[in-house]
């Protein structure tokens, strides 16, 4: 085995953890224990990027297999916990739409320009709310049962930043557009002089 696949393998694990996930919530109904999976999750997130940047282990591979198996996680953990009645319908239904948004552009930029989108510091930061939302909700849940008024203290910050991070990768994308658009007019200037 290279070393430069341990972040690929990292990935792969974060894979095979959402059904372990899904196995600890509904049938052995342990929260508790399936948060634990979820950070455990997000811990190889963390270790696999920190991984490839810091040894140049970066491959077409890993640019894909990573953002895969974050949102096959959050969006499992999102759709569990809305059944468990966990996270409401309107933390949900909003990380879905900015998640929905960004990967479609993503697919945009990858098809027009035969690349991969690197995560931003901004979408790091969004997820890492995420994450801080989904837990203090399980930690605080009979809390915020009894005080309603504190489910928007702990899940409209995440929200607030994913669409600050939404309108970032939206910039970002019209920047790529705009290289796209001066390259093609720089090449069709130069068929022309030849």
């Amino acid at each position: 085995m290279k070393a430069k696949n341990i972040p690929n393998i990292l990935s792969v694990i974060r894979i095979l953890l959402v059904p372990v996930f899904l196995l600890v919530l509904f049938v052995k109904n342990d929260v508790a224990l399936a948060v634990i999976v979820f950070l455990l999750a997000g811990a190889t997130d963390m270790v696999d990027g920190y991984l490839a940047r810091r040894n140049n282990w970066i491959t077409n591979l890993g640019k894909v297999l990573d953002p895969i198996a974050d949102k096959l996680m959050q969006f499992t953990v999102l759709i569990s916990f809305w059944i468990k009645a966990i996270l409401p319908w309107w933390f949900v239904i909003s990380f879905f739409l900015k998640d929905g948004i960004t990967l479609i552009m993503s697919a945009i930029v990858i098809k027009r320009r035969s690349v991969v989108v690197v995560s931003k510091w901004y979408g790091k930061l969004a997820v890492c709310l995420f994450y801080a939302a989904v837990v203090a909700s399980v930690l605080f849940e009979g809390f915020i049962d009894r005080n309603p008024i504190f489910e928007y203290l702990i899940f409209l910050p995440a929200i607030i930043c994913g669409i600050a991070a939404l309108l970032g990768y939206i910039k970002h994308y019209s920047v790529l557009k705009h290289e796209e658009i001066k390259k093609g007019k720089i090449l069709s200037i130069q068929k022309e002089d030849e």
